[in-house]
């Protein structure tokens, strides 16, 4: 009898170990390609692919994340993973499956829409009333509408380096491809006449880089030139400002009612390009204890934190503990450093390469900041204290 209880205990054993490894494999996720915060700050929504993933057509977990509860939930194995997108102030996200159909569904599991979509989907938006939907394909192409409501944008451009960064705010939507402006470009080109829609197989790259578009007519109101190589970039949500960082450490902000208002950011140290604009920098000097750490300013992607004030995320280590931990403070509208808010590299943020732009999302209203992480597939969450400008660490997730 007493060797049977013992077989019995260590059969248990052996079971329990096995659910907990199912368990565990489960719901272990791949690093995050895009993810996307609710408006009120509450849920994330992200979307994983293993390092050997097509780079085209990436396939992997779609995972729920309750920042109030600091729960995990896998929702699907077979998603697109540059399809997690929440709908501006509600508790509703997009995603695409394997299969190139595309779901509208809430955080309760309830499926609220589907349609097949003509492509696989590079970055999609959503406006809060649910009446301009905006994809792009993995050509950077732009599309208006779904089902039987698909109008071309832009078909005429050919750049594929990184996702192509969307934002969408009042009358206006940005795109942001991987430019190269030539170093004797105006600050914006706003006569702009080439046609958008090329059918032909010989793309012009017309409209490729920073392009603000009317999002009535659809037609591009101004091409912000500066950048260089790989470009991240945003429309601010008061919708007064673009603000943009590239490749070739240029750190812009247009104003959009008068796009040849071009303002360089100010570099930690080093204060900005136009000595003769600018003759002394009011950046707020760097504090003793950071002079020897390495401050980002942004390359691979910007976040507001507030409505006006904003961060740009460089690119950080390819492991833990390397990299950058600080990012420097910025208010839209003055090229000035306002402070220095703490990232922290353990564990390192997702921003560990360009084609990851997609992978950090703010909630300005609700002051938080969510990345993945370089190199598991977890989360980085963050709160934002705007009266002490300190950005604080509330919840690491795996």
């Amino acid at each position: 009898m007493v060797k049977k209880n013992k077989l019995l205990k260590v059969l248990i054993t052996v079971l329990l170990l096995i659910v907990i490894y199912i368990f565990y494999q489960y719901n272990r996720t791949a690093p995050i390609i895009s993810l996307s915060v609710s408006t009120d700050g509450r849920y994330v929504i992200s979307a994983h692919a293993a390092e050997d993933a097509d780079r085209h057509k990436p396939i992997g977990q779609l995972v729920l994340w309750d920042i109030e509860k600091k729960t995990k939930t896998v929702l699907s194995k077979n998603a697109n993973a540059f399809s997690a997108m929440f709908i501006p102030d509600s508790h509703e996200f997009m995603w695409q499956d394997d299969k190139d159909i595309i779901y509208m569904q809430n955080v309760d599991g309830q499926v609220i829409k589907r349609f097949e979509h003509p492509f696989t989907v590079q970055n999609h938006r959503m406006t809060a009333d649910k009446s301009f939907y905006l994809s792009a394909d993995m050509w950077n192409h732009l599309y208006k509408g779904y089902e039987n409501d698909i109008t071309p944008i832009y078909t005429d451009g050919a750049s594929i380096s990184k996702p192509v960064d969307l934002s969408i705010v009042g009358d206006y939507f940005l795109s942001v491809t991987a430019p190269c402006s030539d170093p004797d470009s105006p600050v914006a080109e706003t006569q702009l006449t080439a046609n958008p829609i090329n059918p032909s197989e010989y793309k012009k790259n017309s409209y490729d880089g920073v392009i603000l578009w009317n999002k009535n007519t659809l037609k591009p109101i101004a091409k912000l030139n500066g950048n260089c190589g790989a470009t991240n970039g945003l429309i601010s949500p008061n919708g007064k400002w673009v603000i943009t960082g590239g490749e070739n450490a240029t750190y812009y902000m247009w104003e959009i009612n008068n796009p040849n208002n071009r303002q360089a950011l100010s570099f930690p140290n080093n204060g900005i390009y136009d000595e003769e604009k600018f003759k002394n920098d009011k950046s707020v000097p760097i504090p003793e204890r950071l002079k020897k750490e390495p401050i980002s300013v942004g390359t691979v992607a910007y976040a507001f934190l507030t409505e006006d004030e904003f961060i740009g995320l460089g690119k950080s280590g390819m492991a833990n503990g390397k990299g950058f931990e600080f990012a420097a403070l910025y208010m839209a509208g003055s090229p000035w450093i306002k402070g220095y808010v703490e990232i922290g590299n353990d564990p390192s943020i997702s921003t560990n390469y360009y084609q990851r732009n997609l992978s950090v999302s703010s909630s300005p209203k609700a002051h938080i900041l969510v990345t993945g992480q370089a190199t598991d597939g977890g989360i980085n969450v963050y709160k934002y204290h705007p009266q002490k400008m300190k950005l604080e660490k509330i919840w690491v997730a795996d």
